[in-house]
């Protein structure tokens, strides 16, 4: 019988897309500049309690500071591959609408962004063992948001589905980065987020970010169980709660700990 290494084609060595379509040039000169800059020079990105995160196997990992033009999802990320002890390299889920704009979705998923997509992510998180950013927004911890956006994002879904540690990682200074000043309502129920750069500067706003010290703090894993018949959405709703509650507290902790907002 036949090993399925001698019957599926050998990748090629000079390959420079992954099978989810990561340009390791691209992924890499972005690491290598933008992000370098912003960790090390704009941000000064602290990451706390970094063993809190999982040394393999796959894991989500929720911050809050999530939003349209937020830095944080992509700061985490970046901060994991310098500053965890085996220096992982986590990826970003994104909304599957983000991949739906030409010329949007080539960019971010060449840099090595997924689409939140409930079978994908158990692709990743169960059978590679992947890391996985997720960005919430803070002004959705409270339990109503929680169980209405996160309970039910493919994300949580798929971490719940595989049994997938799920870290809740605090981010403190990444909404004084770039402020909303206000939201204006959209059809659909959505809000259109208004900050010092968005929407009047269009793509240069992803620019306007003001010199916020962002510290990340990860916090002790949650393990999701259906084993005693919790069925999924009851057991995503739980873990949503439980992150969303921990999110609030530690933030809050931090911010009153904090002296200033540019220095820490």
């Amino acid at each position: 019988m036949e090993r399925t290494n001698d019957i599926l084609p050998v990748v090629e060595p000079d390959r420079d897309l992954d099978d989810w379509g990561r340009s390791a040039r691209l992924s890499g000169v972005l690491d290598r500049t933008l992000w370098e800059a912003a960790h090390k020079l704009w941000f000064r990105v602290e990451l706390q309690q970094a063993p809190q995160i999982p040394s393999s196997g796959g894991a989500l990992l929720i911050v809050n500071g999530g939003g349209v033009v937020s830095p944080v999802g992509p700061l985490l990320a970046k901060a994991v591959r310098e500053d965890h002890p085996r220096r992982r390299d986590p990826r970003l889920c994104v909304d599957r609408g983000l991949l739906d704009q030409p010329g949007l979705a080539v960019l971010l998923t060449r840099a090595g962004a997924v689409g939140a997509q409930v079978d994908d992510l158990v692709r990743l998180l169960g059978d590679e063992g992947s890391l996985l950013v997720l960005t919430t927004r803070t002004d959705r911890l409270h339990d109503e948001g929680a169980k209405s956006t996160l309970a039910s994002h493919p994300a949580v879904l798929a971490a719940v589905r595989t049994g997938t540690p799920v870290v809740p990682v605090v981010a403190v200074g990444a909404d004084d980065a770039q402020p909303v000043l206000a939201r204006v309502p959209l059809p659909g129920g959505r809000r259109l987020p208004i900050t010092l750069g968005f929407p009047h500067l269009g793509p240069l706003a992803l620019l306007a970010f003001l010199p916020a010290k962002i510290r990340l703090r990860a916090l002790a894993p949650l393990t999701p169980d259906t084993d005693d018949g919790t069925g999924e959405a009851a057991e995503a709703e739980r873990i949503a709660l439980s992150v969303a509650r921990r999110l609030r507290h530690e933030s809050a902790d931090m911010l009153h700990a904090r002296g200033s907002r540019w220095v820490g």
